[in-house]
């Protein structure tokens, strides 16, 4: 009974984007969007990381983490603006538990999230990124480290809604965490050790390693891809247990 309801709630919260061609173009132009300028920027200038690379076919592992982390703030926004609307209230008087829904809300922005990394990864496909490993094995490994940081930035965007009062407010409190992981963890500012050694601390870090390592030919027996899969796993899961019940504890009294 309670998978119906979560499957039937992930459902609604997948048709407000169909019944919103505004979220939608966003969701669907922003990561073409990123790609788009990374290409044009970076498409002719050498990699000092990777030889015989450009620097945009190094970001993109990053660029596809950079589309997924703008949940954040995203969810936040959404989230504060129910509030706003009293429609959180309203939430408590349906037979859902706030658990069910906000587990679907989990669910259906990691389906988001997904889609959103693999725009990135086919349209820099069409403009001659080619991954060693092919595009069917890259689409799967990415799915699974993307749906990952999907879930860690719902956790996120949760925890952001629970402090923000406002949707603007969610706005500028999500940079918290979007800005560091939009420099650092995408290797956007990879230039010494030092700015790797910080880029440690963001979760879409171990997203853009992993990814690079896949996608010049690394086999799934790497230990540093394992090592990866296991720091963002548990990343993941404190964001989303303590985003879900910090959340809970304050908007269902």
């Amino acid at each position: 009974m309670k998978a119906k309801k979560l499957a039937a709630l992930v459902a609604v919260e997948l048709k407000k984007l169909y019944r919103d061609p505004t979220s939608l173009a966003v969701i669907l132009g922003m990561p073409i969007v990123l790609t788009l300028v990374f290409w044009l920027a970076m498409r002719d200038l050498p990699s000092w990381w990777l030889e015989g690379a450009s620097h945009f076919e190094f970001l993109v592992p990053g660029t596809m983490g950079m589309a997924v982390i703008y949940m954040i703030m995203l969810v936040a926004m959404a989230l504060c603006t129910y509030r706003e609307a009293e429609l959180l209230k309203r939430l408590e008087t349906t037979p859902a538990s706030p658990n069910i829904y906000l587990g679907s809300l989990v669910i259906a922005n990691v389906l988001i999230g997904v889609v959103q990394g693999l725009i990135v990864l086919l349209l820099s496909y069409a403009l001659g990124f080619r991954a060693q490993v092919g595009l069917p094995v890259s689409m799967l490994a990415s799915s699974v480290f993307l749906g990952l940081l999907a879930a860690t930035s719902v956790g996120l965007g949760l925890l952001t809604a629970t402090i923000a009062k406002s949707s603007s407010a969610a706005s500028g409190l999500s940079m918290i965490f979007v800005i560091p992981m939009m420099i650092f963890g995408t290797w956007l500012a990879a230039f010494s050790e030092l700015t790797i050694a910080i880029g440690r601390f963001t979760p879409n870090f171990y997203v853009t390693e992993s990814l690079t390592w896949i996608f010049r030919g690394a086999t799934l027996s790497e230990p540093v891809i394992w090592r990866n899969l296991l720091i963002l796993s548990g990343i993941s899961l404190v964001a989303v247990v303590a985003g879900i019940q910090v959340f809970k504890r304050t908007e269902y009294r």
